[in-house]
């Protein structure tokens, strides 16, 4: 934490939930895979990871939605303490039904999907405002250590019994509840709601949340380029072990060397963006897309191991920067009330996209190859980056940071601004109307 400008209690807690609950992930999900693959085959292993991830997917919208309407600290709690009880089931029924461990998979990421909008309304709420930036890029770094620190320990666990590292990803995800309670500041209260508002429907709230996208065109924005990488960076797994194994002749240990200056790189990218003064966030997100697509695809033009780590360092730096920058950008214009809704919009679209593109990966890569998918996705990189600053980085410039919200609600919003705040209004009322309908059917019923 030392690497990044921020000394915020909330922000540690955070921090350290966040890498207890993504180590106990990352071990999970290789014991599953190690212990289908045994007693299965790959095509089960499809099949189990489609039921792990389905649920997710299909929920997390809600959960956005769901997010806003509670308080962030208890929802965070409920979602680690969910996810122990899931974790715990598939231990049991791990050596007893392969279905029933597919079953506790998909809980187990349902309950995680709760997990990011209620922990960045917790932040929002505890950070302010000139050092969310720097949180937000402490925050970043939690996938790089356990890229690292979970695969590893994920892979020693499960090559000795898959039924350890499971037990194991238990006893890191109980770790998380006692850091999310432990006693300092007073709890974040849920978004606040005028005392004369109706009460809506989690449907009703989902939609008002797209309603209101239609004003937020910098949140918009980091929405569809999230979609754009997601199509082009899906199979970035897929074509690494490619490479590696097939390009280099490579075995287990240079992929898992790979895999670490993987995790270092981000880890360095996400101190770099840390330092980043607000005024140049955009331009420099803009940037790191393209230096990140030059690195990828540079990296499968030479046959040399050391030249194609030094290339994957130079593109996971890049993304380290993007992933430290993306929540920042993302909510800087959005209204307290809609950041959980923005949030897991952002992370489902780009989830779903992301399947799509790594069931289509295994085709495109038996037709053409894996240097020349490798090329052409970071070309793909660095085109999205530069049409991203043409089309909405450039012109954002004018309302960034300055349209930002503060803790406890949106910033006076000025005429450049309108549109968001109309798409408020409009959201809102098409929540009332929906919510009125409710009422009247229920007096009919």
């Amino acid at each position: 934490m030392r690497l990044f400008p921020v000394r915020n209690r909330d922000t540690g807690s955070l921090w350290l939930a966040g890498a207890l609950n993504a180590g106990s992930s990352w071990v999970m999900q290789v014991g599953v895979f190690v212990y289908v693959l045994r007693h299965a085959g790959a095509s089960t292993l499809a099949l189990v990871e489609l039921a792990g991830t389905l649920p997710a997917l299909l929920w997390m919208p809600f959960a956005g939605a769901f997010a806003d309407r509670r308080d962030p600290r208890r929802l965070a709690l409920g979602s680690m303490t969910a996810q122990t009880v899931a974790v715990l089931a598939a231990l049991v029924l791990m050596p007893v039904s392969l279905w029933g461990l597919a079953a506790c998979y998909g809980l187990q990421g349902a309950a995680n999907a709760l997990w990011p909008p209620a922990r960045q309304r917790w932040l929002y709420a505890a950070v302010p405002e000139g050092r969310r930036a720097a949180a937000n890029a402490a925050l970043g770094t939690v996938g790089g250590v356990m890229t690292i620190v979970g695969a590893a320990l994920g892979g020693v666990l499960s090559a000795w019994s898959p039924s350890a590292a499971m037990a194991v990803a238990a006893v890191l995800q109980l770790a998380a509840v006692p850091t999310l309670s432990l006693p300092g500041r007073p709890a974040p209260g849920r978004a606040a709601r005028p005392a004369t508002a109706p009460r809506t429907t989690l449907r009703a709230d989902l939609a008002g949340g797209f309603t209101a996208l239609r004003g937020l065109p910098l949140a918009r924005s980091v929405i569809w380029i999230g979609i754009a990488w997601g199509f082009i960076g899906g199979g970035y797994n897929v074509l690494l072990a490619a490479y590696v194994t097939e390009r280099l002749r490579g075995g287990a240990v240079m992929l898992g060397c790979f895999y670490v200056v993987d995790g270092a790189a981000v880890l360095f990218g996400a101190a770099l963006a840390a330092r980043v003064g607000a005024r140049r966030h955009l331009g420099v997100y803009a940037l790191a897309y393209v230096v990140q697509g030059l690195g990828w695809g540079a990296m499968f033009l030479p046959g040399l191991p050391a030249a194609g780590a030094a290339c994957l360092a130079v593109m996971r730096t890049a993304s380290g920067v993007i992933i430290a920058l993306d929540t920042t950008i993302l909510l800087a214009t959005v209204p307290a009330d809609l950041r959980g809704r923005v949030t897991s919009l952002h992370m489902t679209s780009y989830g779903a996209v992301s399947r799509l593109a790594l069931a289509a990966f295994g085709g495109i890569l038996a037709a053409a190859g894996t240097e020349p998918v490798g090329v052409a996705t970071g070309a793909a990189s660095v085109l999205v980056g530069a049409v991203w600053w043409a089309l909405d980085g450039r012109r954002a410039r004018r309302r960034y940071p300055g349209g930002s919200v503060t803790a406890t609600g949106p910033a006076p919003v000025r005429a450049e601004d309108a549109p968001a705040k109309e798409a408020a209004k409009e959201a809102a009322k098409e929540a009332a109307k929906e919510a009125a309908g409710a009422k009247a059917a229920e007096r009919t019923g």
